[in-house]
């Protein structure tokens, strides 16, 4: 019944489910996977659970999904075999690539994003709006830039970005006073605030732990191709 006034998120066919819970963000067996929150009340949350059906390949997967991935990302989902077995329903670039598994492919096309050919795993190009057949007709579909990202995070880099460089040590100098500004009392209230171990750790990363990884370097970008590269840095950092 909830299926037909809860929109399903997930590229699964199956039930959807009302729960109240406190960290819904795991997923796997009878418990499905999280669909969406729909209520934040801090001490709980009231999300929606989809419960895919059951197949002899795991849970099973809407074929409209894997259409909408298929056409738009510049990847595709197939089984993804290799000498001692295979993954099916697999997020692979078009090129063979292995990326993810199709919960992947899902978060590339809602997110507007296509695989990067060069970096095809942890880096993906982020479109204005999503790569579909209207917004290209209409000439907005312009590219906003590469999205560096490994599963403990991400960074868009566009033009005006810094090229990331992990290597590098923040100086005022390189940056406009307001900016540093900013930076500084950010990172004077993160150290008032910290406890022994969280402080020990911030004094270790400096003022570079509160500038976003978009701005930690010293080259500024002015090329998508510099684009690309910071966004390839800051997922081999990540990873």
């Amino acid at each position: 019944m909830l299926n037909y006034f809860i929109k399903n998120e997930t590229p699964y066919i199956g039930k959807l489910k009302l729960k109240f819970e406190k960290y819904p963000h795991y997923s796997g067996g009878d418990c499905g996977k999280l669909n969406k929150i729909h209520v934040d009340l801090g001490f709980t949350k009231l999300v929606s659970r989809m419960i895919p059906r059951r197949t002899k390949n795991g849970w099973e997967v809407d074929p409209v999904a894997i259409g909408l991935i298929n056409r738009y990302t510049d990847g595709k989902i197939e089984d993804h075999n290799w000498d001692n077995g295979s993954l099916p329903n697999s997020f692979i670039s078009n090129a063979g690539d292995y990326i993810g598994d199709i919960n992947q492919g899902w978060w590339y096309f809602r997110k507007g994003m296509t695989v990067c050919a060069d970096y095809p795993r942890g880096v993906a190009l982020k479109w204005r709006t999503a790569n579909n057949d209207e917004t290209l007709l209409s000439g907005h579909n312009g590219l906003l830039g590469y999205y560096g990202y490994t599963h403990r995070g991400g960074c868009l880099f566009s033009i005006g970005d810094r090229v990331f460089d992990e290597k590098y040590k923040p100086k005022a100098q390189d940056y406009a006073e307001s900016e540093w500004k900013e930076w500084q009392a950010k990172y004077d209230k993160k150290l008032s605030e910290a406890d022994d171990f969280d402080r020990k750790w911030l004094e270790e990363d400096g003022i570079g732990s509160v500038i976003p990884f978009s701005k930690r370097g010293k080259i500024e970008i002015i090329t998508w191709e510099q684009a690309r590269q910071a966004a390839i840095n800051l997922s081999k950092y990540l990873s």
